[in-house]
């Protein structure tokens, strides 16, 4: 029987991440994903700055330029209010100097995550193997059971998604409708006026949700919509998605011509980070929408998945180096708690409610419109280069 230092479930940013941090300090690693690379996942496909210099570090970003070529950096954000008042924000790169935000298809990043991972000795990878549940002994997992058999580990690390068997095993999986998220999107071709810089339409029958467009490069976009359904049902959002790209928005007048590729129009959950509670138990850690890594302003997640993968890794190691992998939980709380909990968090759960209010939007995109410093705060808050409490600040007058 062959056992591990660490059983990794799902290959996705998330579980990419923590394999290659942990096998880049010297543990075995067994990687096992239930589909074959390459392979679609739903999502916005947003790349921030922070993202990109976690893959740099992880030696991702190479592979994905040696394989499509020059990435189109994007510069800024274009935010519409309710009632169409046009905000132009910059990206600083005062809070990550390292990196620069893209637009990379889901598609293109997890291969190239996965190309990465299959490159590294230490890592094991087995595609096509679904993990149905944990196995345990003595109070404490041992490994996983999958559809290609059982295999054994001192941690396992769930990166599985929203969906995961492993956290529902742990009854930690979000089921919080005040905690959660949903969004859809599709992909266009010929859409016309597409810019160096992504685009959110905050229309009212969405707050404090929005829609997006994202360019893809070649007059492509990825074209979304997100609600919270803390205050929306999600069983509006295919409507809202029509009425978003067809009706008379200022969206829709960029996608007169623009053709849907069919196949394309998906949608999925957001498990937000406000979600109270432990990320884990004993020598099993959550993490990216597992263990509801998710941005409960944005909906953005391809960051906080790396980075809790990151800080898996780190928690994982610390236990396994001591011999006490029960005590992997305790390590793994304090880092992403300390990482994300009030800044990222706690004050995005409140800027929800505040964002729900359509005066308080309104008032906030017109003062952000007459100075350029604040649009550009509005940005790099979205791009995560500033933390969320500069936000908050900045709308605390309109009370």
């Amino acid at each position: 029987m062959t056992s591990y230092d660490a059983v990794i479930s799902g290959a996705g940013p998330a579980g990419c991440s923590a394999a290659l941090f942990l096998a880049r300090k010297g543990y075995s690693v067994l990687l096992l994903e239930k589909e074959r690379f390459p392979r679609d996942k739903v999502c916005g496909d947003g790349i921030t700055s922070r993202s990109t210099a976690l893959l740099e570090e992880m030696g991702v970003m190479e592979v994905i330029r040696q394989r499509v070529g020059q990435l189109t950096v994007f510069k800024g954000v274009t935010l519409y209010s309710p009632t169409a008042a046009v905000v132009h924000g910059k990206f600083s790169q005062a809070g990550c100097p390292e990196g620069a935000a893209y637009v990379i298809p889901r598609r293109i990043l997890d291969d190239g995550l996965a190309a990465t991972v299959k490159a590294h000795p230490s890592i094991t990878f087995f595609e096509n193997t679904t993990v149905n549940d944990l196995i345990t002994e003595g109070g404490r997992a041992s490994g996983v059971s999958t559809s290609k058999g059982e295999y054994f580990g001192r941690v396992v690390l769930a990166a599985d998604g929203f969906y995961s068997p492993i956290a529902s095993r742990l009854n930690l999986k979000n089921s919080l409708k005040t905690h959660q998220g949903f969004a859809i999107r599709a992909y266009f071709s010929q859409v016309e006026g597409l810019t160096d810089s992504i685009e959110l339409h905050y229309d009212r029958s969405m707050l404090p949700g929005y829609g997006w467009i994202f360019p893809a490069g070649d007059g492509r976009a990825n074209i979304g919509v997100g609600v919270i359904t803390r205050f929306k049902d999600q069983r509006g959002l295919k409507r809202l998605f029509e009425r978003f790209v067809s009706g008379s928005t200022p969206a829709s007048e960029k996608l007169k011509r623009a053709v849907m590729e069919p196949g394309t129009l998906r949608a999925w959950p957001l498990p937000m980070g406000s979600l109270p509670g432990k990320r884990g138990r004993g020598n099993v850690l959550l993490t990216g929408d597992a263990g509801s890594f998710v941005d409960p302003l944005t909906g953005e997640g391809i960051f906080y998945a790396l980075k809790s993968g990151q800080l898996a890794a780190e928690a994982a190691a610390r236990a396994l180096d001591a011999a006490g992998e029960t005590r992997a939980i305790v390590w793994y709380e304090k880092f992403w708690r300390k990482e994300f909990l009030f800044h990222d968090f706690t004050v995005g759960y409140a800027l929800q409610a505040l964002l729900n209010n359509e005066y308080i939007l309104e008032s906030l995109m017109q003062f952000a419109a007459r100075k350029q410093t604040r649009a550009d705060l509005l940005a790099d808050v979205i791009g995560h280069n500033r933390k969320k409490i500069e936000l908050l600040k900045l709308i605390v007058p309109f009370f």
